[in-house]
């Protein structure tokens, strides 16, 4: 058992899961990948690797943590840089594409939220989706807002959510890629996604 290092037991417990959580932050950030193991892990938080498992039961379970303690603040942040005081649709737009630029260019939450997902357990993904709910919903809520203003089209909320994520991950991982100029991804991600959604640009707002 690693040296108590605090007043307290739980507070020894809560700085061990820190450094555990920020060991595994920084060993993704300098990969580029999530592809990163429980032993090395511990081995760089400075905890045996059987005193990790009294922390997190998995690899997925340590990944699916780091989302739920940050993400939401970041989320916060793209939320906020978007100007409340355009237009819905432009509002949208920006939302859409700064969300892009972070899945695309974020070493750690990107990468997770981008290439690492899928391979997870249904309760990881379950987790992670929770973490961004807040960003879900304020593109929903823009959404709705468009279609009782008749800039969007109606369309079932399912459809129109899949419509926004999917475009959204699509020119991720265009720019992921490397094949083409970020301006002209995201402004080609608007577009296509607002023209998706119905858009009627000349509609009374």
């Amino acid at each position: 058992m690693p040296r108590i290092r605090a007043a307290s037991i739980d507070e020894h417990k809560a700085l061990t899961r820190s450094a555990l959580l920020e060991a595994a932050y920084n060993l993704i950030d300098e990969a580029g990948t999530a592809e990163v193991s429980l032993g090395e892990i511990a081995l760089s938080a400075g905890i045996g690797r059987t005193t990790l498992y009294d922390y997190f039961s998995d690899r997925d379970d340590l990944i699916a943590a780091l989302v739920e303690e940050e993400l939401p603040v970041v989320i916060s942040e793209l939320i906020d840089e978007v100007d409340e005081s355009q237009p819905i649709d432009t509002q949208l737009g920006e939302l859409a594409a700064k969300t892009v630029e972070f899945v695309a260019t974020d070493r750690v939450y990107g990468v997770i939220l981008h290439r690492e997902v899928g391979r997870m357990s249904l309760e990881a993904q379950e987790r992670i989706r929770a973490s961004h709910s807040d960003l879900s919903s304020t593109m929903a809520g823009l959404y709705r807002r468009g279609v009782e203003a008749r800039i969007f089209d109606s369309l079932p909320p399912a459809l129109a959510g899949r419509l926004i994520q999917d475009t959204i991950m699509s020119a991720a991982r265009v720019l992921i890629d490397g094949s083409a100029d970020r301006a002209a991804i995201t402004e080609g991600l608007k577009s296509f996604l607002l023209k998706g959604l119905g858009h009627h640009p000349k509609a009374e707002r």
